[in-house]
């Protein structure tokens, strides 16, 4: 993307932001602007910019209207907007390369057991849990992560001008500035924002839930026919992302799940005999290669029978 390019788009933003606080704002203007948002991440990022500042622009005015010298006519807010947002086109678009870049793309993975941290060339780091795979690739437009399967923690430099977009299945997150973690499973997705600001959205219109914007703290999590929304502490939050530091914590967790998040890390599988045991719960905190830690609390705590066959361990009553 070229600084003239650049230019064009936030001046584009910038003027669909002014036309929509007019009066005469119609249906079939609503339709041309949505149509502008859905050709391109880029003029997503480039309105939510120019929003944000806009709205910045109208708080610091109101602010100064409650003093008498500060008095300012019902224009002043927008042509301060405007202002600021000249500012920010030119200053923004200082550094963008000037020359053509052909895509790249590199693929990455882990396996069982396998963490993996990505140090990209912009500052951004990209942390791959077990089993992960993801293809990476930037351009003149974006930098774009596919996460093919798997789990990865993402803690991204921002830049207004080369959004960075995170697609998995029929989602994608844009980065606003942002800490976030991705999973995506059979027929499961989920992301948690742990720093910053981040929108989600439905890839082609293909999932069912609109696009919202995420805060710190907020989990989604999206099935083939439901979506979920939670609002989670800090501490919860980082004890899911156990798995950085090497552990996972489970609080009253089903001995089921344990087990299943475990086979996750270790290809000595751990199978729950009976479904009145699978449904035990433990706190704990487990090493992600902990299934022999595992065995010694399902038997000490539980009484329960722990038998090796092969590559399995057979936890029974």
């Amino acid at each position: 993307m070229t600084t003239s390019s650049v230019r064009t788009l936030r001046a584009a933003a910038a003027k669909w932001r002014e036309q929509r606080d007019s009066p005469g704002w119609s249906a079939e203007q609503q339709a041309a602007f949505d149509a502008w948002l859905t050709q391109s991440p880029a003029h997503r990022i480039a309105y939510l910019r120019v929003d944000h500042v806009w709205q910045r622009a109208d708080r610091l005015s109101a602010l100064r209207a409650t003093k008498p010298e500060h008095r300012q006519s019902p224009a002043a807010p927008a042509r301060l907007a405007v202002a600021l947002l000249v500012a920010a086109i030119i200053g923004g678009a200082a550094w963008v390369s000037l020359a053509p870049q052909q895509p790249r793309e590199r693929v990455y993975s882990t396996g069982i057991g396998g963490r993996e941290t990505l140090k990209l060339a912009d500052g951004s780091r990209i942390e791959l849990n077990t089993g992960t795979t993801v293809r990476v690739a930037s351009d003149a437009r974006q930098r774009r992560v596919t996460l093919e399967k798997g789990e990865a923690f993402f803690d991204i430099v921002h830049s207004d001008s080369h959004p960075f977009v995170v697609t998995a299945g029929d989602h994608r997150v844009i980065d606003l500035g942002t800490k976030f973690m991705v999973r995506r499973d059979p027929g499961r997705f989920e992301v948690a924002l742990v720093e910053g600001k981040a929108r989600l959205e439905a890839v082609n219109g293909k999932a069912a839930a609109p696009a919202r914007d995420l805060v710190p703290g907020d989990v989604v999590i999206a099935t083939a026919n439901t979506i979920t929304a939670e609002k989670k502490a800090p501490l919860t939050l980082s004890n899911d992302l156990g798995w950085r530091r090497g552990v996972l914590v489970f609080r009253d967790t089903a001995l089921a799940d344990v087990a299943e998040e475990l086979n996750r890390y270790n290809t000595q599988k751990i199978i729950i005999a009976n479904p009145e045991v699978a449904r035990l719960t433990i706190g704990a905190t487990i090493p992600t290669h902990g299934v022999e830690a595992f065995t010694r609390v399902a038997k000490g705590v539980f009484g329960l029978r722990i038998e090796h066959r092969d590559n399995t361990i057979v936890i029974s009553k």
